[in-house]
């Protein structure tokens, strides 16, 4: 061990007295930090000056119009790329821009058609033509340009789709008269203004009912009071008349009535269809789920048993109709309307339903049997095309009826109504064309008055049933109005169109969080060129110093071993004021962050340490090759550690090589320190790396016996060449 120390301190007593060697020194010492800051400050901030980079843009886009919407898209892409710093963009024209491309003025040019607004508009037209944007590129100019210049065009291409979808959206739903308003009076409104319309026949019918009741007790005393009765004409003929206002105003509202029904009763056929279409949705996705059978059977699945909450939607919507058919079919028994077409009707929603659970429950079991792989998609199809088939039969049959039968049977209804309503009518002129006779009526007072009291009662009668039905016909309305899944769809119809716009234009929102956030790009690479640095002073060390130790008068009979040692002492000592330079500078020079700095001085070191060991036993065990290998080894850990791209995207030789290298345990250690560190992951990369020593030692201090005649026959022969 004396021996050892007496080398470590002759090597720097001869350096302190010779000045030139001292500056060598001082130029080993500095030399690799001068390569690591060098690179950190050149890669300090690339993407946040992209703005240097200049891109050609032309608009030769004309503006278009297409019912009354005028379509600029062109003039909106420029004026957002004004506003828009990341990238140079420069407005030339055509000419200008694609010479400048080939020229190497500009790094890309993006061509905007002059059919580009036409293009975009084609959707609402009918026929669709997608419309392109023209990008040209220079790629021999440089090689990280195009990459930047690709996401400024993506950039440009995105923000025009989704500016295109929220402007298309929201004019549809303008189109289509989808706004707030329009459907207060088409939806809800509706509803509630025939519920008032009935309402109001209900109540003029119970008018005019009071007014024969009135009638009716007039004629019980009539006999009694003949001579007051004939005072009594004028005043009953202007009641005559003021119930002929009535029956007429109950006239117009029943017809009012009837449109309002034929309403409603289109409504229930629309339903129909809606149920029938169900059938359709089934098919065709089960179809599509099972042509992609073969690529992912999970997924066919899935997709699958999605389908069976359309046949529940179609379910819940017949039973609907069921029950809204039985009511209509009492309230026309009690009319003595035919019922059977309401019955038949009924049983083909009911076959539909039973077709709609097999339905089910052959997508349930098409679904086990795919996950089974199992699954014959022809038979599946065949399956179930039969029972969507058989389904859309019985709803076909169902609407049939109830066209051909049932609507008819409701505007007979009505028309009984009005019939009532005129013979009431009729009636009434009657009785004021008898009250101007009066006076030969008196003499058959007693046979006409029963005559007359008798037709009030009967008519009486009939308005009173007829106020019934139109009751029944107000409950079911209200319930209607009150149904949840109705209520749900006029909301959601209800939408503003601009915020439906946005909606589809940008539907999901990214919220990002960053995990260990780097200022710069300057400082997430000081980890890779630090390491590096740290390694080339190693090559410069063993290419400026000998390895050999020479023996003296005051140090005789020097052993292998301690002469390795020995000078290895001086290389470590030179490797650590290396390593402590670079991190210092990298640190307080160059300012990169750093959340653990001491622990970044302790990988500095840890780095040093171990470089240094690995190059210094190549050089003595091989010599001259020993340093070669060195170099080579370096060159390896650039493309092998993932210091740069990650190594998942670099070629398969070096992600094998990757585990191996020194490198990639140093630079993780590294950005453990920048970044900030995860649990033990700082510790475990300088332990890994730590596993090199024993090798090094071995190779220096063991195997190299063995080698010493071969690389000294090596060196005698390079020396022969007078070259090398």
């Amino acid at each position: 061990m004396k021996t050892i120390w007496k080398i470590y301190k002759r090597d720097f007593k001869r350096l302190s007295k010779n000045v030139v060697a001292l500056v060598v020194a001082m130029g080993i010492r500095i030399l690799p930090a001068l390569y690591a800051w060098f690179n950190i400050a050149a890669n300090w901030d690339p993407y946040g000056s992209t703005d240097g980079i200049e891109v050609a843009v032309v608009n030769m886009d004309k503006a278009y119009e297409l019912e009354g919407l005028k379509f600029t898209i062109g003039d909106q892409i420029i004026e957002n790329l004004k506003s828009n710093k990341q990238i140079g963009w420069t407005f030339v024209d055509d000419k200008k821009a694609l010479e400048g491309v080939k020229s190497g003025k500009y790094y890309a040019a993006i061509v905007i058609p002059e059919n580009f607004s036409e293009k975009m508009s084609s959707i609402l037209s009918g026929t669709i033509d997608a419309p392109k944007l023209d990008y040209y590129v220079n790629e021999k100019k440089n090689a990280i340009a195009p990459k930047i210049t690709d996401k400024g065009a993506s950039a440009i291409q995105q923000q025009v789709n989704a500016t295109f979808i929220s402007v298309a959206t929201e004019t549809v739903a303008n189109v289509l008269n989808v706004t707030a308003a329009e459907l207060d009076s088409s939806g809800v409104t509706l509803i509630d203004r025939l519920t008032q319309k009935l309402q109001d026949v209900s109540s003029d019918l119970g008018q005019y009912e009071q007014t024969i009741t009135a009638f009716a007790n007039v004629a019980d005393g009539v006999s009694q009071l003949t001579k007051a009765a004939q005072l009594t004409i004028p005043d009953v003929k202007n009641v005559v008349a003021n119930s002929n206002n009535v029956l007429n105003n109950s006239a117009a509202t029943l017809e009012t009535s009837r449109n309002t029904a034929g309403a409603i009763t289109s409504t229930i056929g629309d339903v129909m269809n809606s149920s029938e279409s169900t059938f359709d949705s089934v098919a065709s996705l089960t179809n599509n789920a099972l042509n992609n059978l073969g690529s992912d059977a999970n997924n066919a699945a899935d997709t699958i048993e999605k389908a069976t909450a359309a046949c529940d939607t179609a379910i819940n919507m017949n039973n609907q109709l069921i029950d809204s058919l039985s009511v209509l079919k009492n309230q026309l028994a009690a009319l003595g309307g035919d019922t059977a077409a309401i019955d038949a009707m009924i049983q083909d929603l009911q076959s539909a339903n039973a077709k709609q659970e097999l339905l089910k429950s052959q997508i349930q079991g098409a679904a086990d049997h795919i996950r089974q792989s199992t699954a014959n998609a022809d038979s599946i199809r065949a399956s179930i095309n039969d029972t969507v088939n058989t389904g859309k039969t019985n709803l076909q049959n169902a609407r049939n009826s109830y066209q051909t039968s049932v609507q008819p049977s409701i505007n007979t209804l009505l028309d009984n109504i009005s019939t009532t309503t005129a013979s009431v009518s009729g009636l009434l002129s009657a009785t004021d064309g008898s009250l101007s006779n009066l006076d030969e009526i008196f003499a058959n007072t007693n046979g006409a008055l029963s005559s007359g009291k008798d037709a009030l009662n009967h008519t009486k009668n009939i308005i009173g049933s007829t106020r019934e039905k139109l009751n029944n016909i107000i409950s079911q309305v209200e319930a209607v109005s009150r149904d949840e899944q109705l209520n749900k769809l006029i909301e959601v119809l209800q939408k503003d169109p601009e915020l439906t716009g946005n909606f589809m234009s940008s539907p999901v929102q990214l919220e990002t969080t960053s995990l260990y956030a780097i200022e710069n790009y300057g400082s997430a690479m000081s980890p890779f060129y630090s390491v590096l640095a740290i390694w080339v002073g190693a090559i410069v060390l063993v290419a400026i110093m000998k390895v050999g130790v020479d023996e003296d008068d005051m140090i005789k009979g020097i052993r292998p071993t301690q002469a390795y040692l020995g000078r290895y002492l001086t290389f470590m000592t030179f490797g650590l004021v290396q390593a402590t330079v670079i991190a210092l500078g990298d640190l307080f020079y160059l300012n990169i962050q750093c959340l653990h700095p001491v622990k970044f001085f302790i990988c500095a070191w840890v780095c040093s340490f171990v470089f240094t060991n690995i190059v210094y036993a190549l050089t003595v065990s091989f010599g001259a090759i020993g340093k070669a290998v060195s170099v080579i080894f370096l060159v390896l850990q650039i493309g092998g550690s993932g210091g740069t791209f990650p190594i998942e995207v670099t070629p398969p030789f070096f992600q094998i090589l990757n585990p191996f290298m020194p490198f990639t345990y140093g630079i993780n250690a590294m950005r453990e320190c920048v970044a900030g560190t995860y649990k033990y992951a700082f510790w475990g990369d300088l332990g890994k790396l730590l596993i090199y020593i024993p090798f090094a030692l071995l190779l220096g201090l063991i195997l190299r016996r063995p080698l010493m005649n071969l690389t000294h026959f090596f060196e005698q022969r390079l020396e022969d060449s007078k070259l090398l």
